[in-house]
């Protein structure tokens, strides 16, 4: 099962600084070594099936910082969608093949004036 991390309240149309995550391993709480491994995010509006409004992914709004101490980061982007709340997970893939999903959870954009 993965964990759930709710990531901030954000604003439309406003810059998302990034977020940094640590993935550590559930029985002994070591780092899982990212060496090699392919990461990938969809934010789904109103539910875990919904219409995928971003894609990132390894070298493509994720970056590895530190991979053999478990270290990534969702790159800075501007959230330009409409006020609600997004589902996300994190999918890793490993070089063996194997595929899992660590963490998931949800991001709430707010409506802002300016961007009304």
């Amino acid at each position: 099962m993965p964990k759930t991390y709710n990531i901030e309240n954000h604003c439309k149309g406003d810059t998302f600084a990034g977020i940094q995550f640590t993935i550590l391993n559930t029985t002994d709480s070591t780092p899982i070594d990212l060496t090699g491994v392919a990461i990938k995010t969809q934010f789904r509006k109103h539910s875990k099936t919904g219409k995928v409004v971003k894609e990132i992914e390894t070298e493509n709004g994720i970056t590895i910082t530190n991979a053999v101490n478990g270290v990534f980061k969702f790159n800075a982007f501007v959230i330009d969608w409409s006020a609600g709340v997004y589902y996300y997970d994190i999918e890793f893939t490993f070089s063996d093949g194997t595929i899992v999903t660590y963490l998931e959870g949800t991001l709430t954009i707010i409506q802002d004036v300016t961007n009304g």
